[in-house]
Order: C-alpha cells, then structure tokens, then sequence
C-alpha cells in the first residue's frame, strides 16, 4: 500500500521514473520514452534536467539555497528581473515575484489590482470577470475565475463578486457568415455589456489565457479582439489581467504570446515556463504605476509568501530564460510550429476526421471529428506509447502538440510521421461522427 495520498485514488498505479533527461523519460521497468508535452503540463520547455540549469542550481547551492525576499536582495533576482523585461510589451517594467506556481501568480495579480484600485480610492471596484472555458489555477480565487466542471463541488467555498462571459473561440462560436473582425467586436461588445451590468464602480479587472489553452486546444484570437478588449478595459478603468501561464516565455514561439496582440497588458502571470520544473517559481510582469501607488497609499504590498523569489528557483529561471531570451531559439520554435501544421494539414487535411490544426508556436493543436472523440484520442496515445514509445497528449476532442524548445526538427518529423501512420489506421476502424 501506497502511504501517498494519491490524487487518482481509483487509477493503476503510474510508472515510477528513476530518470529523465532532454526529450525522455526512463521508467523503472526499462522504457525509454519520448515526452512530447514536455511534461504533461508543457513546463519541461528545455526538457529535464538541462545540463545548463543544473550547473546554475549547484553553484548557487554554494551560496544560498533561499534568502527572506522582504529582507534581502538577490542579485539574481535583479538580472532575472531585467531579462523578463527585456522582451516584454512596451510600458512593462515591474517585476513581482509571488511564490512557486502559477496559481500564486494569477492570486497576486488579482489582489495586486485590488490593491491599486483600493488605493487609487476605489475600493468599491472588487469584481472580475472571466471566461467560460478557462483555468486560471488550483486556489480557491484561482477557481472561481475558472470553469471546470470537475471543480463545481468547490462553489459554496468560492468568493462572491465573480462574472463569467463566452470563450473567445473563432473555432467555435462565430456565427455563419461572420468575419473575424465582426466576431471579435462581438466578443469585446460582450466585455463591455457584462461591466455595463455590473456597474463599472464595481469591476477591478477583466482575466483571459492571452491564447484560448489546455481546456480547449490552443485557440488564438480573431486578430484585433485583444486590442478591443484593452479599449474596453481602458474605457472603464478596469485592469486587463492576462494569464500567459501556459503559453508564455517562448511557447508561442515570442516571449510573451500578447506580444503577437500588440496590446500591453496591467499584468501578466508567468509560472511552469519560468524555471522550466527545475524549481519552482512564478512571477508577475506589471509596471511602475503598481508601486507607485501602493507607496503612496498602505505603504507596502500585502501579500507574500515564505518563498517568494526562491533563490534556488531564481537561478534556475534565470539559466533558462538565458537559453529561451535569444532570436535563435524563438525561430526555432516558430519553425518546429510550422513543421507540425504543414505536416498534419498535408498528410491528414482531407481525412473525413480532419477538423483543423490551430495554434502559435509549439502550442499545436490538432482537432479532429468523430464518433467517441475522447475514446479516439485515448486509443491515439496508447498506441503512441505502446508502439512508439511516445508520451502525446490526445484527449476529449484534439491531439496538442506541445514538446519542449530543445526538439530537432528530425525527431519532430519521426514522430509525427509515426502520428500520422496510427492515426490513418485507427481511424480506418472507427465511426464517423453522427
């Protein structure tokens, strides 16, 4: 008996690693085994165990493994700091760092933009909105800007002043015969109804994934929506708070996904990318307005957290977005992104199941359409695993896409080569949807 309170109490038990190093996985009952999620949650962007971020990591053991971030500075802290800026949208030059996950980032932002109303004279503005469709992390704030059906049991707990509106999805909700542009005016018109609503006195923020991400399967934004919605937001003193958890720091192939959007967000949360699961971390990119009226009001921000700015964790994000922070590497990411949506479109493009490959970056989703979607992709991965020794994230109603930086074009072509081979025989056997 296991003395690990499982979170899947009724699963098999999972294989046990006793290695993982670049691309692989290395099980205990001898497979080697190619991660193509970069960690099933994509946090693995270098892979494990970079040789790089080790090295950092050991020396800054011999220093300090942590130092108190209300009493000290870290050097490296202040080099991070500058590198995350480096790259981000014009009028960002802040850096807060919350604690360990993303879900204490996404908490931070929201009580960092309660704090910046509340001291602005404005403590009335204690509402959010968020979108149908979203997850935004596993606290009890963080949930109650989500939807999961799986998480309902938790709403008696969940705080009131809480509004949700329709997904941003071109893929799914544009009605026939509407353009792009026409959707995303809709889209922000929405916004603008729901804190008309509300009351604007009473909204502090408005929360989105900057890409539509694991729920649905990596859904850009009709082009323009996000500048709408920063018009909207603009309109009623509202902060645009912008979860780039998923999909920032390189995965869509720019440092920061909005960037694509051309908007400057208040905030944006940054966690599983940031230190890449050397350590964990995550961070919140805002600007000096933030301090300054928090110094200017309470004096301080109320919020921390015994390890905010990790020291270890710091080192290894800071080796990392190194490697990540270069020209060479984001057009390799774009590349490979090119690679897996020219090669799906070509060879799988006039399949009957053929839906469509959508994304940024290798943020790649595959969507395809049959009878029992989710049975299909449960077959699709186990026959990766079992015959390719391949880890794929296959479920509900899409393939994602989503390997770390470091893959080579050739071992993205062998996999997908393998892909489309179980793919067209699987689906040779299986019903049309309907």
């Amino acid at each position: 008996m296991s003395h690990i309170l499982r979170k899947f109490p009724n699963d098999p038990a999972k294989p046990r690693v006793v290695k993982a190093e670049g691309l692989y996985i290395h099980t205990e009952d001898g497979r080697k085994l190619l991660d193509m999620t970069a960690g099933t949650t994509t946090f693995g962007v270098l892979g494990y165990s970079h040789p790089e971020v080790l090295a950092a990591m050991q020396a800054q053991m011999g220093k300090f493994c942590h130092i108190d971030y209300n009493t000290w500075v870290d050097p490296n802290l202040e080099e991070l700091a500058a590198l995350l800026l480096s790259r981000a949208p014009r009028g960002l030059d802040k850096v807060y760092f919350p604690g360990n996950s993303g879900s204490e980032a996404m908490e931070a932002a929201m009580k960092l933009s309660y704090h910046v109303h509340h001291d602005s004279g404005k403590p009335g503005k204690t509402h959010y909105i968020a979108r149908l469709q979203s997850f935004h992390g596993a606290t009890l704030h963080g949930i109650s800007i989500s939807e999961l059906p799986i998480l309902a049991f938790y709403e008696p707990l969940l705080p009131d002043g809480r509004s949700k509106i329709a997904q941003h999805n071109p893929s799914l909700n544009r009605l026939p015969g509407e353009s792009m542009e026409d959707y995303a005016r809709r889209s922000a018109k929405e916004l603008e109804d729901k804190i008309l609503e509300i009351g604007p006195d009473k909204v502090g923020a408005f929360i989105g994934e900057t890409m539509l991400g694991s729920l649905v399967g990596d859904v850009p934004p009709a082009p323009g929506y996000w500048k709408l919605i920063r018009e909207v937001c603009d309109r009623y003193d509202v902060h645009l708070i912008l979860d780039e958890i998923y999909c920032g720091l390189g995965r869509s192939g720019r440092i920061y996904c909005c960037d694509w959007d051309g908007i400057v967000p208040d905030f944006v949360c940054i966690g599983k990318n940031l230190a890449a699961g050397h350590a964990p971390l995550s961070a919140v990119v805002t600007n000096h307005r933030v301090e300054d009226i928090i110094a200017k009001g309470q004096g301080r921000i109320q919020h921390g957290h015994t390890h905010q700015g990790y020291s270890l964790g710091v080192a290894a994000a800071l080796a990392v977005q190194r490697i990540v922070h270069t020209d060479a590497m984001l057009d390799h990411i774009q590349a490979r992104g090119r690679q897996i949506v020219d090669t799906i479109t070509t060879r799988l493009g006039g399949h009957p199941f053929f839906k469509e490959v959508r994304g940024r970056g290798l943020l790649q989703s595959f969507e395809y359409d049959c009878a029992d979607k989710n049975g299909f992709g449960m077959t699709l991965a186990k026959r990766m695993l079992d015959e390719h020794a391949t880890v794929i994230n296959a479920k509900w109603h899409r393939v994602s896409f989503t390997p770390g930086y470091i893959i080579t074009e050739a071992q993205l072509g062998r996999v997908l080569d393998d892909f489309v081979a179980v793919f067209e025989s699987t689906a040779s056997g299986w019903k049309t949807a309907g």
